[in-house]
């Protein structure tokens, strides 16, 4: 029989398919429980007394707060720019803002003092994109 390049591509392919396929076949995936139970992650308790929010990268971190009534909240602003902490119920003003900073330089911070639980969504009046909460039990 005469080996011809044609007959060797084929030859070649056939046993490089042939391997792919049998490689493919053997692993497949099986069914594994846990030898432990598995839990869910819980809401954290609330925090008492004083809280820090601080800013930075445009962002609040942490952006979301869940803390007992009578906690105070400092937000630090730890960029380079200016923000203004306002709370949503306000708009984008500060008239009837429940609570509202003044500008914040660098390094400089802001506190609130929050008595009656709810849910009090906030924002940079600055930039209106960074938006944090505080929920109050």
């Amino acid at each position: 029989m005469k080996y011809t390049p044609e007959k060797v591509y084929w030859v070649i392919l056939v046993v490089i398919l042939g391997t792919f396929i049998t490689v493919a076949g053997c692993t497949g995936t099986a069914s594994v429980s846990p030898s432990t139970p598995t839990t869910t992650a819980s809401t954290p308790a609330p925090v008492t007394g004083a809280v820090t929010v601080n800013i930075q990268n445009f962002a609040f971190s942490p952006a979301s707060i869940t803390i007992s009534h009578g906690t105070t909240v400092t937000w630090v602003n730890q960029d380079s720019v200016n923000h203004q902490i306002l709370n949503d119920a306000a708009g984008t003003f500060a008239e009837g803002a429940l609570f509202s900073s003044d500008s914040l330089l660098n390094g400089k911070g802001y506190s609130f003092t929050f008595d009656t639980p709810g849910t009090y969504p906030y924002h940079c009046s600055i930039h209106p994109y960074m938006k944090g909460t505080v929920i109050v039990t």
